[in-house]
């Protein structure tokens, strides 16, 4: 609302301009956090493979060079949330008192130069060839401070705090070992051994994801709305988000207890990252929209989700979910049922990876609009 009246001498012209400028703000920090989200797993991925024994993983080479550009890029990939805040501040003050402003009064800002001190150690540390485990410890200081930038740490302090970085951790420890075993290794040496620590470890750490996930969930919205919130733009990548778990841990049990063969199947674990990938990229989209913290009041600024709007046409308030059969909804639900049975059988009939990708992004797709024509708002 804010920007409406302090822009308000542009006119139209001038409206078209600042809402183009948001646009590409937008843009350039939902690609940062996704960026941001890769160099954090790739980071998290080099550690965890440096406490694991040689002849118990894949052997892998990757570059100090590699590690220390990632470590150099977190400040810049992190700048993205402080650039906007700068932006509005820039508003009503000078530089210098918008840049001290940010730093002393707002997590964000606050955050953002935490990141470069972090860094800057973390990076000494890894350059003097420091030990494994005083670079685990630069690492963990910088996912705690993501937790600390966070919105969920905004709105409640110590559990958004807590839950936003066991949440991220967890992602990014199971996300990097896969990553860096399905595209950094030339040979899925030892592939048995691995299989034996790495598939404990990765259902571990979904079950933290999904506990910590809901409890991040549950600062921004109660229970009861999830289906209203669908609305929304945020609802509507929450969905998604949602829809994109299920293929997702569908690769992964496939990785864990069907790809137990002396040569195994590297184009499932490369299925299960290109998954990985749909989920950053949601949770990248859904950190740039508002939350419904109030159905009705979020709705009242935010509007109907485009998609949404452009599939039922606009919806008005109050807003009360309704599910309703509709023909084409009930056909779109069983085709993505029979994308997620075709993504499974893909495995087994050995086909090529892009095929198991359309599949498992078939499901998404289709029990989404399934989903959307089966409701009433």
């Amino acid at each position: 609302m804010g920007d409406h009246s302090d822009h308000r001498h542009f006119g139209n012209r001038g409206s078209c301009i600042l809402r183009d400028g948001q646009k590409k703000m937008i843009l350039f920090t939902i690609l940062s956090d996704f960026l941001l989200y890769l160099v954090m797993s790739f980071l998290a991925g080099v550690l965890v493979l440096q406490f694991v024994p040689e002849h118990r993983k894949p052997k892998i080479s990757i570059r100090n060079s590699a590690v220390l550009l990632g470590i150099a890029s977190i400040p810049f990939l992190s700048a993205a949330p402080a650039i906007q805040l700068l932006g509005l501040l820039l508003n009503n003050a000078s530089f210098g008192s918008a840049v001290w402003t940010a730093i002393t009064e707002f997590q964000v800002g606050q955050s953002f130069a935490f990141s470069i001190f972090l860094s800057f150690f973390w990076f000494g540390a890894t350059a003097v060839n420091s030990s494994k485990y005083i670079q685990a410890f630069w690492f963990l200081l910088s996912v705690l401070n993501m937790g600390f930038g966070s919105h969920a740490a905004s709105l409640d302090f110590l559990p958004g705090l807590f839950s936003h970085t066991i949440h991220f951790l967890s992602l990014t420890l199971w996300a990097g070992v896969l990553i860096l075993v399905a595209w950094g290794a030339p040979a899925l040496t030892n592939w048995r051994s691995f299989l034996k620590w790495f598939t404990p470890f990765a259902f571990s750490l979904m079950a933290v994801i999904l506990v910590s996930g809901v409890a991040v969930w549950l600062l921004f919205s109660k229970p009861a709305d999830y289906a209203a919130s669908w609305v929304l733009p945020y609802g509507q990548m929450l969905l998604l988000k949602h829809l994109s778990i299920l293929p997702l841990l569908v690769a992964a049990f496939l990785n864990g207890f069907g790809n137990k063969a002396k040569e195994p199947s590297r184009n499932l674990l490369k299925l299960e990252t290109f998954m990985l990938g749909l989920v950053f990229l949601s949770t990248a989209v859904m950190s740039k929209l508002a939350p419904p913290h109030n159905i009705n009041n979020t709705f009242l600024t935010e509007g109907t989700a485009p998609l949404l709007e452009s599939l039922i046409g606009e919806q008005y308030l109050p807003i009360t979910p309704e599910f309703v059969f509709s023909l084409n909804g009930i056909l779109l639900l069983l085709i993505g049922a029979l994308a997620i049975g075709l993504m499974i059988m893909s495995f087994f009939k050995k086909m090529p990876l892009w095929l198991s990708f359309i599949f498992g992004f078939g499901f998404i797709v289709s029990v989404y609009l399934g989903l959307m024509l089966n409701m009433n708002f």
